[in-house]
């Protein structure tokens, strides 16, 4: 990942953090984030790049994209509500919106 990327990534999850907080104003000149939900019921195992291991998710816990390019392993990173940074298959997401 190179610094640009990293720093697009940093503030992208300052985007959502100050969303899912409900502190966005009108004085901010930002996009929102749409929302996305992990499809079916049950759990999922997701890899946790921080720790360098899976941890188990939720399906139909609601998250938001951090970076929508693809990686190597055919995985996006995404921010779950429940505060991780995991990477998952895009096809494991179902589009929310903005709930």
């Amino acid at each position: 990942m190179s610094n640009d990327e990293f720093e697009n990534s940093k503030d992208r999850i300052r985007r959502i953090v100050k969303q899912f907080a409900g502190s966005v104003s009108e004085g901010d000149d930002f996009e929102l984030v749409p929302q996305y939900g992990i499809k079916g019921s049950g759990d999922i195992h997701c890899f946790y790049p921080n720790k360098r291991i899976f941890i188990k998710i939720a399906r139909g816990t609601k998250i938001f994209i951090i970076e929508e390019k693809v990686n190597e392993q055919g995985r996006v990173l995404i921010y779950t509500f429940n505060g991780e940074i995991v990477e998952i298959d895009p096809e494991e997401l179902e589009y929310i919106g903005f709930d």
